[in-house]
C-alpha cells in the first residue's frame, strides 16, 4: 500500500491539507536540525506528545530527502515556507490525489467483474 505508514498517518492529498503539517513548530525544528547537521536526539522527544514527535520526524525526513536530491532549501522563519519546499510538498500531494482509487474498486483487479 503506497503512501500508507504502519501508524495510519496518511499523506496529504492537497496543499491545503499539507500546509498545517509543514507549519507545525516541531516540523520546522526537525527540518532545521537536519540542515544544521544535528543528530537525531531520541531522548529529547521522550516528553513530547505523539503528534509533535511525528511532525519532528516528518521534518527531518523531508530535509534529508531534499539534501539527497540536491534541493537547497533555506528556511529561517517557520511561518514563511520557502517556494521550493512548498512546490515539492504540493507536487507530492497532487500525485497522491491522482493515484487514489475509488473504494468500490479497491482490492479488485482491474477489469474484473463480479456477477
Amino acid at each position: 500500500m503506497s503512501g500508507v505508514t504502519n501508524n495510519r498517518f496518511y499523506g496529504a492529498r492537497s496543499w491545503r491539507e499539507a500546509k498545517p503539517v509543514v507549519l507545525h513548530p516541531r516540523f520546522f525544528d526537525g527540518f532545521r536540525d537536519v540542515l544544521d547537521g544535528r543528530p537525531f536526539d531520541y531522548r529529547g522527544l521522550d516528553g513530547w506528545p505523539l503528534l509533535d514527535q511525528h511532525r519532528y520526524e516528518n521534518g527531518r525526513e523531508l530535509a534529508a530527502e531534499c539534501r539527497a536530491a540536491g534541493i537547497a532549501v533555506r528556511w529561517g522563519d517557520r511561518t514563511r515556507i520557502p517556494r521550493g519546499l512548498k512546490d515539492l510538498v504540493a507536487g507530492r500531494a497532487r500525485r497522491r490525489k491522482k493515484a487514489r482509487r475509488p473504494l468500490r474498486n479497491a482490492g479488485r483487479p482491474q477489469g474484473c467483474r463480479s456477477g
